[in-house]
C-alpha cells in the first residue's frame, strides 16, 4: 500500500510540473509575441499589456450609444431570468447539504486545470468558461444599452489559463437607474448561462441514448478484445434487453459460466450481435465506457465524432451551471451579492451575503472533492 501511494505521489507530481513548465513556457510566448506586435494591435484600438507576466488584458472603448428609452421586455425578462437562477441554486445548495449530512456522500467536485482536468478535457474546459464568460458579459452589456446605461469599454482576461470576458458600463449612469433596472443589468449575465446551460442539456437529451455505452478503450488480452470488441463499437443491448452499466455488472459478477450476446452497432459495418462467454472467474470485461449516441444519430455520425462533441457540449453543461450557481450565490462580489444589495439594502444585504458565504464553505467542507 505504501508503495502505491508513492506511486502515485509520484506521477501527480510529475503532472504537475509538466503542467507548469508548459504553463512557463506559453507564457513566455505570450509576453514575447505582445511586446513585438503591441503596435500593430493597437491601432485596431486595442490597449493591450501584460501584468505580472501571467495576466493579459486587452480592453477597447466603446464607441455605441445606448437606447434612450428602456426596453421593459428586458426588465422582466432579466429579473425572471434572475429568479429561475435563485430557485435552481438553493436547490441545489439544500440538496448538497442535505445529502453530504444524511447520507455522507461528497457530490461536490472541484476541478483544477491541469491536476484532475488535463488533456483534451483541458481544452474543452477552457473553451466553455471562455464562451460563458463572453456571453455572460455580452448580455451585461446588451442589457445595459437597451435600458439607457452606457458601456465605456469591453476587452478580455488571460490569466494563466483561463480566459476571461468583462464590460465596464457606466457606474454613474447605473448609479442612478431604477432599482428595477438595476437588478436586471446584474441578472442579464446569469440569463445567459442559464440559457447556454439549457441548450447544453436540450442538445445532450436529444443526441444521446437512455441505455447503451461506447467502447473507447479495450485492454488488451482482456475478455473484451477475445470476444472482438473495437473501440467505437456502440452497444445497445445484452441478452435482448436494454444494456445498462448496472445490469453489466451485474452479468459479470454472475459465478457461473455465463453467456452474453452484446448488440452492437460498428461503423461501416452495422448492426452485428458479439457473443461474450464469460467463465465463473472472470468479473472484468475490460473496456473503457462512455454514453452512446442515440440510435438514429449513430447511422449518421461515426462514434468516435459523437464522443468528442459530446465532451465539448458536457463541459458547457458543467461549466454554465456552476457559472449561474456561484454567480446567483449572495458572496459580496458576484451578480447575486450585488443584487441582494440592490434589493434588500445595504445592511440586510451583507447580512445575506455573509449567509451565503458561510453557507458555500459550509457545502465545501462537507461535500467538496478532488
Amino acid at each position: 500500500m505504501r508503495e502505491l501511494i508513492e506511486t502515485l505521489f509520484q506521477v501527480i507530481l510529475m503532472q504537475m510540473l509538466i503542467y507548469a513548465l508548459s504553463l512557463l513556457i506559453a507564457w513566455l510566448i505570450i509576453n514575447l509575441a505582445v511586446g513585438l506586435l503591441r503596435k500593430k494591435i493597437s491601432k485596431s484600438g486595442f490597449n493591450i499589456e501584460v501584468k505580472y507576466g501571467i495576466l493579459l488584458m486587452a480592453k477597447k472603448q466603446y464607441t455605441g450609444s445606448p437606447s434612450i428609452k428602456e426596453h421593459v421586455v428586458y426588465v422582466y425578462a432579466m429579473s425572471a431570468g434572475y429568479v429561475i437562477a435563485l430557485v435552481l441554486t438553493i436547490n441545489l445548495l439544500a440538496t448538497i447539504i442535505y445529502t453530504s449530512l444524511i447520507r455522507n456522500v461528497r457530490s461536490v467536485v472541484v476541478l483544477l486545470p491541469g491536476l484532475n482536468v488535463t488533456g483534451e478535457d483541458l481544452i474543452y474546459f477552457i473553451l466553455a468558461v471562455a464562451v460563458g464568460a463572453f456571453v455572460h458579459e455580452l448580455f451585461h452589456a446588451k442589457t445595459s444599452l437597451k435600458t439607457c446605461i452606457p458601456v465605456k469599454s469591453y476587452g478580455f482576461i488571460l490569466a494563466l489559463i483561463l480566459p476571461v470576458a468583462f464590460v465596464e458600463i457606466d457606474e454613474e449612469a447605473f448609479a442612478k437607474a431604477k432599482k428595477k433596472i438595476k437588478v436586471a443589468v446584474l441578472s442579464a449575465g446569469l440569463v445567459a448561462n442559464i440559457l447556454l446551460f439549457f441548450i447544453a442539456m436540450a442538445i445532450m437529451q436529444f443526441t444521446v441514448s437512455p441505455t447503451g455505452f461506447t467502447i473507447v478503450g479495450v485492454e488488451e488480452n482482456s475478455l473484451a478484445e477475445k470476444s472482438g470488441f473495437l473501440i467505437n463499437d456502440v452497444v445497445y443491448k445484452i441478452n435482448g434487453s436494454d444494456a445498462t452499466l448496472e445490469d453489466l455488472r451485474n452479468y459479470l459478477s454472475m459465478n457461473k459460466t455465463t453467456v452474453l450476446v452484446f448488440e452492437t452497432y460498428r461503423p461501416k459495418v452495422g448492426f452485428i450481435n458479439i457473443t461474450v462467454l464469460k467463465q465463473p472467474f472472470e468479473n472484468k470485461l475490460g473496456v473503457l465506457l462512455a454514453p452512446a449516441p442515440s440510435i438514429s444519430l449513430v447511422k449518421i455520425l461515426h462514434p468516435g465524432v459523437f464522443i468528442q462533441l459530446f465532451k465539448i457540449i458536457y463541459w458547457f453543461y458543467i461549466v454554465n451551471f456552476s457559472l449561474v450557481f456561484f454567480n446567483t450565490l449572495p458572496l459580496f462580489i458576484t451578480d447575486g451579492g450585488r443584487i441582494a444589495k440592490e434589493i434588500l439594502g445595504e445592511r440586510i444585504g451583507n447580512v445575506v451575503n455573509y449567509v451565503g458565504l458561510s453557507l458555500l464553505l459550509l457545502m465545501l467542507m462537507l461535500s467538496a472533492r478532488i
